[in-house]
C-alpha cells in the first residue's frame, strides 16, 4: 500500500503543552494530575509521558562482561543449612539442573568444619561460588576460608563468606565487634582475590517496609562502613572495595527494580571516586534476592508471577547474581517442586529470552532514565543525611533508621488499605472457598516482637483476616455469609455487586443473595435477605435505583431485623437521607478496606 497521506514527512512535531491539552479535553473536568500522575512507594512523581528532554543521561555503571553476554547473569538458589546432609542433596541436584551458584543459610547454631564439609560435598568452588547468607559468626567465616584453602581454589572461587556485622544489628539487635569482623576480612581478603568476604545485606531493611530509596541510601552507608573499618585494619581502599558485596531487593514493581539496580552502581561508583579508587579497581557486585514482604500465603502460585517480575527487572537492571526465592517461601520450607521453579524461572529468562545477552537494555528509555536518576538523587540525599548524623551504626543505635522504616511501612499500609496498591489473590481476586495454607500456624503478625527488624509480608494484615474467618467457618455455622440486596436488572447492578462480592472474599465472607436480577421493591427486597437469614445486608445499585429506591429499601431491611445495612457506592448528596432511613456504612473504592473489614467481622461475631 502506498498511502501518501501517510508519508511521516507530513507530521509535524507537536509541543508537550499541545499534547497536554488535548488530554484535557476527554477528561471530562478531572484534573490532569488527579487521573494520569501517580507516585512510586518512595514519593517520586510518576508522569504518564517522558520525552528526551526530561533526562540528562549518566553513565549507569553496568559494565560489559562478555561471560555475562554469552551465558547470562549468575542463577543463585537459596538453601537451607539446617540439616547439612539433605542441604548437599538439594545444592547438587539444582547445580545439576541449571543453577551457577547457592546461597546457603546458616543453622541456628552456626557452621562447624563438618557441616560445612558435608554440605558442599562434592561442589567445585572455582565453577559454582558459594555464598554464605549474611552473618556475623567470625567463626563460620573463617571455617569456610579454611574449606576454600583445602580445596586449592582460593585464588579461582568467587563465593561469598557472608560477614555483615551492621547488618546482624538490623536482623537480630545484636552488637557484634564491626573492628573484630574488619581483621579478619583483612586477613582473608589477599588470600581471596575474587571472593567477597563482607556481604552488605540491605534486604532486612525492605522486608521491614523501607522504600527502595531507603534501602540504597543505609546499603551505601553499610559499604562505605566498611570500608573504613577495612582500611583501619590495614588494607588499602581498592583492596576494600573488591572484597565487599551487595545485597539487594528485587521487588514486583519491575521498573522500580530497573533503576534501583543502575542507580545503585551509579552511587556505589560515586563513593569510590570520591574515595580515589581508581576505575578498574571499583568493583560492584550485586546479588538481588527477590523481596520476602511479597509473597502471600493465600493463593501461593501468585507468587510466581511477583517473583518472575521480579527476576526479570533484577536481570534487566545488571545484578551480576539473581536469586528468585520458591513461592511457598511463606508457607513452608520449599519442596524440590518449588526449587525447580525457582530456577526456571530464571533459566526461561536467559536461556529462551536471551535476557543476559542485553547490556543494560533500559539505556536510553526516558522514563527509566528518569526514574534512575531520581531514585539516585533521593538515595544520595538520604545517604548524606546519615553520613551527617555519625554513619549507619549510630542510626541503627539511636532508633532513627527503625523510625523512618516505621513511617514508610505506616505510609504502604495506607496504601493497602485503600486498596491503591493491590495484591492479586489476596486484596484482588481472591478464592474465598479455597482450603487454608498448611505448614504455617494460624498467628501470622505483621509485626513480631523481638529486638531486629520485623519481617512485614504486605499480604499478612489481610491474611489474619482470612484466618479468622476460616476459623469461623470450621464452626457449627459454616462460613460467614452477607446478604446481598441487589435492585434491578444483573445489568444495572452486578458492577457494584461484584465489587462488593470480591471485597467481602477479601475477609473471607461469602456472599448470598446475589444471583441474576434483583428485587424490584422494597419489598421484594426485604423478603430475600429474610429468606438468607443473614444479619448485614449490603444494597447494590446505580446511582439512578438509589435515588428512587434505596431509602425505603433500608428502612425495610432494618424493620426485618438487619443489624447493619451497607449502601455499596459512594452516595453523595444523598447520604444524609440514606443514613436516616437506617444505612449505617457506604463501602466504596478508596475506603480503608482494612478497618471496614475488621469492624464487619466484629459484627459477625468473628474472633
Amino acid at each position: 500500500m502506498n498511502d501518501p497521506s501517510l508519508d511521516p514527512a507530513g507530521f509535524t512535531t507537536g509541543s508537550r503543552e499541545a499534547w497536554r491539552a488535548a488530554v484535557e479535553k476527554v477528561l471530562r473536568g478531572r484534573t490532569f494530575d488527579d487521573v494520569l500522575v501517580s507516585e512510586s512507594l518512595s514519593g517520586i512523581e510518576i508522569q504518564p509521558l517522558y520525552a528526551a528532554d526530561d533526562v540528562s543521561v549518566e553513565a549507569s555503571g553496568v559494565p560489559l562482561d562478555d561471560n555475562r553476554v554469552l551465558s547470562g547473569w549468575d542463577v543463585r538458589q537459596q538453601h537451607s543449612g539446617v540439616d547439612p546432609a539433605t542441604c548437599n542433596l538439594h545444592v547438587l541436584e539444582d547445580l545439576e539442573k541449571g543453577v551457577t551458584s547457592v546461597e546457603i543459610v546458616a543453622p541456628v547454631e552456626g557452621w562447624s568444619n563438618e557441616a560445612l564439609h558435608t554440605a558442599l560435598e562434592g561442589v567445585l568452588l572455582d565453577i559454582a561460588p558459594v555464598a554464605l547468607a549474611p552473618h556475623n559468626d567470625l567463626a563460620a567465616a573463617r571455617a569456610f576460608a579454611g574449606l576454600i584453602a583445602e580445596r586449592g581454589d582460593s585464588e579461582t572461587t568467587g563465593s561469598w563468606l557472608g560477614l555483615d556485622p551492621i547488618g546482624e544489628i538490623a536482623r537480630s539487635g545484636a552488637e557484634p565487634s564491626l573492628a573484630a569482623a574488619a581483621r579478619l576480612g583483612a586477613d582473608l581478603a589477599p588470600r581471596l582475590p575474587g571472593a567477597a568476604v563482607f556481604t552488605v545485606d540491605a534486604t532486612c531493611y525492605s522486608d521491614a517496609g523501607a522504600t527502595s530509596t531507603q534501602e540504597m541510601a543505609w546499603a551505601l552507608a553499610t559499604g562505605v562502613a566498611y570500608l573504613r573499618a577495612l582500611e583501619e585494619a590495614g588494607l588499602t581502599l581498592a583492596q576494600a572495595a573488591s572484597t565487599i558485596g551487595f545485597r539487594s531487593t528485587a521487588g514486583a514493581d519491575q521498573f522500580t527494580t530497573i533503576a534501583a539496580m543502575r542507580a545503585s552502581r551509579r552511587l556505589w561508583d560515586r563513593v569510590l571516586d570520591a574515595c580515589g579508587v581508581p576505575v578498574h579497581h571499583r568493583h560492584h557486585q550485586i546479588q538481588a534476592v527477590t523481596a520476602r514482604s511479597m509473597f502471600s500465603r493465600r493463593d501461593p502460585w501468585v507468587n510466581m508471577l511477583r517473583s518472575t517480575t521480579a527476576a526479570l527487572g533484577a536481570g534487566l537492571g545488571g545484578a551480576d547474581s539473581v536469586t528468585v526465592l520458591p513461592f511457598d517461601n511463606a508457607i513452608e520450607q520449599a519442596n524440590s517442586f518449588a526449587r525447580r521453579n525457582a530456577r526456571n524461572t530464571q533459566l526461561l529468562l536467559i536461556e529462551e529470552s536471551q535476557l543476559g545477552r542485553l547490556v543494560d537494555p533500559a539505556s536510553g528509555s526516558w522514563f527509566v532514565e528518569s526514574l534512575t536518576n531520581r531514585i539516585a538523587q533521593q538515595a544520595w540525599a538520604i545517604f548524606q543525611e546519615v553520613e551527617a548524623r555519625g554513619g549507619i551504626e549510630v542510626g541503627l543505635a539511636d532508633g532513627s533508621v527503625r523510625s523512618e522504616i516505621d513511617h514508610s511501612w505506616a505510609t504502604r499500609l495506607g496504601h493497602l488499605a485503600d486498596r491503591t496498591e493491590s495484591i492479586t489473590g489476596v486484596t484482588e481476586f481472591p478464592e474465598v472457598d479455597n482450603d487454608p495454607p498448611t505448614g504455617l500456624a494460624a498467628s501470622n503478625p505483621t509485626d513480631p516482637s523481638g529486638d531486629g527488624l520485623p519481617l512485614r509480608r504486605l499480604a499478612a494484615p489481610f491474611e489474619n483476616l482470612r484466618d479468622a474467618a476460616d476459623r469461623a467457618a470450621s464452626g457449627a455455622t459454616g462460613r460467614p455469609s452477607v446478604c446481598l440486596v441487589t435492585l434491578g436488572d444483573l445489568a444495572v447492578h452486578t458492577a457494584r455487586s461484584t465489587w462488593t462480592s470480591n471485597l467481602l472474599a477479601v475477609g473471607g465472607v461469602r456472599t448470598v443473595g446475589y444471583d441474576g436480577d434483583g428485587a424490584y421493591s422494597p419489598l421484594q427486597a426485604e423478603v430475600a435477605f429474610t429468606d438468607t437469614g443473614c444479619g448485614v445486608a449490603v444494597i447494590c445499585s446505580s446511582d439512578a435505583v438509589y435515588a428512587e429506591r434505596a431509602a425505603a429499601t433500608a428502612t425495610a431491611l432494618k424493620e426485618a431485623g438487619a443489624v447493619l445495612v451497607v449502601v455499596a457506592g459512594d452516595p453523595g448528596e444523598q447520604a444524609e437521607a440514606l443514613r436516616s432511613a437506617g444505612v449505617d456504612e457506604f463501602w466504596h473504592a478508596g475506603m480503608d478496606v482494612l478497618d471496614t473489614l475488621r469492624r464487619l467481622h466484629s459484627t459477625l461475631g468473628i474472633g
